[in-house]
């Protein structure tokens, strides 16, 4: 199984939009997003089937965030969080530094974002930063697909 792992979008709704087609086109209906969403508007622009994703240190009214993620059945907390996707451990965070209070065996993948840099540790447990979707600090717009059965990834940036 294929996901989407995203992170640090800010509000870029042109950048949201062209991942979320790439996704749709490439069959990949669930995405991971690792915080700093900023503004509630962006959610109904997440056409897919699930959405699972932390809040950043950025996001503004997580209230209302957190109910436009009930109303399509997407699920959005305070990180660190667990989730399990078809027998897969995966840990999922905004800040980096929280990777501190976890044992990295006890997971297949760990998830973060905040740094808006991409960040790859292979091994038994996948590390990864997808980098930032926003594109507005590094200037590059960068996603990732991961396979969870492989641990294969694909870092890709946007045109």
């Amino acid at each position: 199984m294929k996901i989407g792992v995203i992170s640090d979008s800010h509000d870029n709704i042109v950048n949201v939009k062209k991942v979320i087609e790439i996704f749709n086109r490439e069959g990949i209906n669930t995405i991971l997003h690792l915080g700093d969403i900023i503004s509630p508007f962006v959610v109904p622009l997440l056409n897919v089937r699930m959405v699972y994703a932390v809040f950043g240190n950025n996001d503004g009214d997580k209230l209302l965030l957190q109910k436009r993620f009930k109303e399509k059945g997407f699920r959005i907390k305070k990180g660190p969080f667990t989730i399990s996707i078809n027998g897969k451990r995966l840990l999922l965070m905004h800040e980096p530094y929280q990777l501190m209070r976890f044992r990295k065996e006890d997971f297949d993948f760990i998830f973060f974002g905040h740094t808006h840099k991409t960040y790859i540790e292979e091994g038994d447990t996948l590390i990864l930063n997808p980098g930032e979707l926003g594109g507005w600090l590094t200037g590059k717009s960068t996603y990732t697909i991961v396979d969870l059965e492989s641990k294969k990834y694909l870092i890709r940036e946007l045109d």
